[in-house]
């Protein structure tokens, strides 16, 4: 499960402040550097996330997963990359979002005392196919920094 929020931080907000994340289109180039950047930030972040040590400590992980993950989910959101790299851009957004969004869900259901074993072996299942198609795109990208471990 772990792997399921050691991707991308709270940083990404300041780093946006900076003027990192531009409105205009960017080249291929200028994307990897931005993205790779930001995906930076947030695993420093999660890797100090630790893992969680049995069912009670299952919301507390993804609820500090969520608080690097939902800003590092709006700052790449702010990079518009050009041409064809956008429609691949998409890709790897969109499913950083959905995966994002089961997150959120599990924690809700834990929240509301569902049972910890059965939600996180749901939110494995549910992320997984989302982290492949996430990964694939940021392969195809060229920002292997922004690939789920």
């Amino acid at each position: 499960m772990r792997r399921a929020v050691v991707l991308p931080g709270l940083l990404m907000l300041a780093f946006m402040g900076c003027g990192g994340a531009a409105k205009n289109s960017l080249s291929a180039s200028d994307l990897r550097t931005q993205a790779t950047r930001l995906c930076t930030i947030a695993r420093k972040q999660t890797d100090r996330i630790a893992t969680p040590t049995g069912p009670a400590t299952a919301a507390a992980f993804l609820n500090r997963g969520l608080a690097v993950l939902d800003p590092e989910l709006k700052a790449l959101r702010q990079l518009h990359p050009s041409g064809d790299l956008g429609q691949v851009y998409a890709t790897s957004i969109d499913a950083f979002a959905q995966k994002v969004n089961a997150l959120r869900t599990a924690a809700a259901t834990l929240a509301g005392n569902g049972d910890p074993v059965v939600t996180m072996k749901s939110l494995e299942q549910q992320i997984a196919p989302l982290e492949g198609q996430e990964n694939g795109a940021w392969l195809a990208l060229e920002i292997p920094a922004c690939l789920n471990r």
